[in-house]
């Protein structure tokens, strides 16, 4: 399971870094998001801060969504995430209150966080950017999340530019 886990984030961060123009980052806040995209961001961030897992029902297309259970392939990926208890709501949360990166990929322009890619490093981590990320990490998983050959490989959620929620995988490098 750790080998398809791991699988799945190289191939989230090549299709998110495939065929593009490079990326652009941007703050943390909703300020500068397009429209569809704000409102799903907001959707989400308001699930994760009730502690309620329902809303995201309105939220998530299973059969276009990439999550740590493949692409389209799990019916329920919200029955999933409840019967994991309120981690991934708060991976969720956390994610999205950290600087985005705005990436072209085969399905469109995606806005993603954190904003970290195949290209990044540990070092491109800010003191801000750690402290949020070891809310959801152990330190170990932290340092194994920043691989020399696959870059970034945590945690991270995607939404395409037209609002759909295209992606969330909680899992990390093993």
């Amino acid at each position: 399971m750790k080998i398809s886990a791991v699988a799945l984030v190289v191939a989230v961060a090549a299709l998110a870094g495939s065929g593009c123009g490079g990326s652009e980052t941007k703050p943390s806040s909703g300020e500068g998001l397009p429209g569809p995209v704000a409102e799903t961001r907001s959707a989400i961030l308001a699930a994760a801060e009730s502690g309620e897992y329902a809303p995201l029902r309105d939220v998530v297309d299973p059969e276009s969504f990439l999550s740590d259970f493949g692409f389209g392939e799990e019916s329920d990926p919200v029955g999933r995430w409840e019967n994991m208890g309120a981690k991934p709501l708060e991976t969720m949360g956390t994610l999205l209150r950290m600087p985005h990166a705005v990436r072209q990929t085969n399905e469109g322009t995606v806005y993603e966080w954190p904003q970290f890619n195949a290209d990044s490093s540990a070092g491109d981590v800010s003191a801000a950017e750690r402290e949020l990320l070891l809310k959801i990490m152990t330190e170990d998983e932290l340092t194994n999340a920043f691989l020399p050959e696959y870059g970034y490989t945590g945690p991270h959620l995607g939404i395409l530019a037209d609002g759909d929620w295209w992606s969330f995988v909680s899992a990390g490098a093993p």
